[in-house]
């Protein structure tokens, strides 16, 4: 139920309204990089996760938390949510999560009351839906807030660093990588484009080598890496399958019942290293992602669990 409310708001289409503000930040990150990384070096992380924080709360509020405007990469969301370290980062995640958070969703109550929000945020859009009211309480509004900012923030910027890690180390992939995008920068020109403008994401997602980079990175960087359990009370499982002995190259049928009642987990961490789907898991091969002719292998879309799978998968897999 509250999973369509959200899901409406995470469409395709809704997000794609999104993009002149994401190129915005996305820029001002780029500037910010060019200015303030010369003087020392900087953790790369940190930088993405103030612009994933910007996006986020900028789509959730209204308004973003500015952390690409400041001087230098502090506060910011990343070291908190990692070292758990009583800091002044730390204080800022608290004071926003706890205080600010449910600042805006009276904030949100208020425009939509007075007709100013037309459902333009994620938390204007969930007090106009046909949810319940216990569903549209301050707690659970807030709630939904802390949820959004920590897959929106860590998991987005994660994915931004492996991907950067991998592209500086193998400069050939880089190389590639560029001119293909320059390649779409010269077709959009000629049909009246600015020299050197970006092309919107629906152009540059058809090109096909971008696209296996970001599924690699994607498989490298995980997701959500902790086992996702699932129960089921009513019904034993029957699980049929093809087993390969560690050191033997034959596989051979096996066959178990798990008991209900049992929780049953599976890992992105070790289905994204499965040797026998990634040859040589552990390396950055965007290839592997292309076919013969270099079309995308839509095939081993079903293998690839960033956003996990099934009813409960990642809202913003679009």
């Amino acid at each position: 139920m509250r999973r369509n409310a959200l899901g409406k708001f995470f469409s395709r289409a809704q997000v794609s309204g999104l993009e002149p503000t994401i190129r915005d930040l996305a820029q001002r990150l780029c500037d910010k990089i060019l200015v303030v990384g010369e003087g020392a070096p900087f953790d790369l992380t940190t930088a993405f996760s103030l612009f994933t924080t910007d996006v986020i709360s900028g789509y959730c509020l209204g308004e973003n938390l500015g952390l690409i405007a400041q001087k230098g990469w502090q506060p910011n969301f990343r070291e908190p949510l990692i070292t758990r370290r009583i800091s002044t980062d730390m204080e800022t995640l608290f004071n926003t999560l706890i205080v600010d958070m449910p600042n805006y969703v009276k904030k949100a109550q208020v425009d939509k009351d007075n007709g100013l929000d037309n459902s333009t945020t994620v938390f204007g859009s969930l007090l106009e839906s046909d949810l319940p009211p216990p569903e549209k309480s301050l707690q659970r509004m807030t709630e939904e807030g802390f949820s959004l900012f920590a897959a929106g923030t860590e998991t987005v910027s994660w994915a931004l660093t492996v991907i950067t890690y991998h592209l500086l180390n193998q400069p050939a992939l880089l190389s590639k990588l560029t001119a293909e995008v320059h390649q779409a920068i010269e077709v959009d020109h000629k049909i009246g484009a600015e020299p050197g403008q970006v092309p919107s994401w629906a152009a540059l997602e058809k090109r096909t080598y971008l696209r296996a980079v970001i599924h690699e990175g994607l498989r490298l960087s995980y997701g959500l890496a902790s086992r996702t359990s699932r129960i089921a009370t009513g019904e034993d499982l029957l699980y049929h399958g093809e087993w390969t002995p560690k050191g033997s190259m034959t596989s051979r049928k096996v066959e178990y019942v798990i008991p209900r009642g049992y929780a049953v987990g599976m890992s992105s961490a070790i289905t994204h290293h499965d040797e026998s789907v990634f040859p040589d898991s552990y390396s950055f091969v965007p290839e592997r992602w292309l076919d013969e002719k270099g079309q995308h292998r839509k095939q081993l879309d079903r293998t690839l669990l960033a956003f996990s799978k099934g009813s409960r998968s990642c809202v913003g897999i679009k």
